[in-house]
């Protein structure tokens, strides 16, 4: 059986401000394409189909035309809800969905049922994991006195009636590290899961970290996120992952690359550089961009400047003597900046970027500005 595995699709997500969507649709139409020319008999999105729990209703048209297009052709959808995502928004209406070959996560009630697609080799049990915490399993089960999250998906697995004769998927969203491994221990405030955990399952579809890799072993497996969510991953190929699992659980991974409506990159240079027409002609105009300015001196409304060579500018930052020696200041004098307050912080940023101190109603706007925070918190 052929399975196309995905995350993290983050759909709302904004990068610096700017939305994200329309190149998270033009990837999933992409993905789509890819899942029919393969035959995959299924597409496997792993949690954080959306940005954020409550998504709003371009995100959510998105993704409906996209669960439409593969039930049309005939593909089936297995999807988990992630730590971005409404748990419960994410199940609505599943059941009547199932019959359709549109198959969500449910709210994690204490007990998972598979969803079962059968191939001429016989059946293939899916488990659908939502994103779980410990305290969550602590508040649905009296016995469970377990503290990390190993011992949470663990104690979760062995309520399972798995069928080990019978080939198993599961499909989850957690940070999974292997044993004795020198990985952090935890990503996005999740604390790491062991990977032997999931011993008795043929494929652990994972999502949450955004790079492709197994966590591991070979059969546990994040297949990274399919846009470049931040200038983080300026480097990264992104993929999707055809797997292939034969008669006897054993798989075979092919990763396929996709191609961004707009690509990603970081680009380094004084400001004449830059703007000059040999780098206009090398870089990706139309690309989303990190430039970073290598000039001693701040150019002049540089942002609107560069704008003009690269209309998608994302952030401008600079690499000079006066940045180098703010980055190696000691840890003193960062504690020391660290207890400024916030008005403070503001004016050591200001100057930092502008070599200027802000005017007196740029200081007015900005404590009219604090304090409506500070009023919204007291609420």
């Amino acid at each position: 059986m052929k399975l196309l595995h995905t995350s993290d699709l983050h759909l709302g997500l904004r990068l610096c401000e700017n939305p994200m969507n329309e190149d998270i649709a033009h990837l999933l139409n992409e993905i789509i394409e890819i899942a029919e020319t393969e035959s995959c008999s299924a597409v496997i999105v792993a949690g954080d189909i959306y940005d954020r729990s409550n998504p709003g209703a371009d995100s959510v048209a998105i993704f409906d035309r996209f669960v439409t297009e593969l039930s049309r052709r005939g593909i089936a959808l297995l999807a988990v809800s992630g730590n971005h995502d409404s748990p419960e928004r994410v199940a609505y209406m599943s059941d009547i969905l199932g019959s359709m070959g549109v198959h969500f996560s449910p709210v994690y009630s204490g007990k998972i049922e598979p969803i079962t697609i059968s191939d001429e080799f016989g059946n293939v049990h899916f488990w659908l994991l939502p994103f779980l915490r410990p305290s969550t399993i602590r508040g649905l089960h009296e016995d469970f006195t377990g503290e990390s999250y190993t011992d949470a998906m663990r104690y979760v697995i062995e309520r399972m009636n798995i069928d080990t004769v019978c080939r198993n998927v599961l499909v989850t969203h957690q940070f999974v590290v292997g044993s004795n491994t020198d990985d952090a221990e935890n990503v996005g405030g999740i604390m790491a899961v062991d990977s032997s955990v999931f011993d008795k399952f043929s494929y652990t579809a994972l999502g949450h970290l955004h790079t492709a890799h197994n966590a591991g072993r070979d059969n546990v497996r994040y297949c990274g996120s399919p846009l470049k969510c931040s200038f983080s991953e300026v480097d990264d190929t992104k993929t999707v992952d055809i797997v292939d699992i034969d008669k006897d659980g054993k798989l075979s991974v092919k990763e396929v690359p996709l191609h961004p409506l707009r690509d990603m990159r970081e680009i380094r240079g004084s400001y004449d550089e830059v703007m000059s027409l040999e780098w206009r002609e090398r870089v990706g105009q139309d690309d989303y961009l990190r430039i970073v300015l290598t000039d001693e001196e701040d150019v002049q409304d540089a942002v609107a400047k560069l704008r003009t060579a690269y209309p998608n500018l994302l952030r401008l930052t600079y690499d000079n003597k006066r940045t180098r020696e703010y980055r190696s200041t000691d840890s003193v004098e960062r504690e020391e900046m660290e207890a400024l307050r916030p008005l403070d912080v503001f004016c050591e940023l200001y100057e930092l970027q502008y070599n200027d101190i802000p005017d007196e109603d740029m200081m007015q706007t900005v404590r009219r500005f604090f304090d409506e925070i500070r009023n919204e918190e007291s609420i």
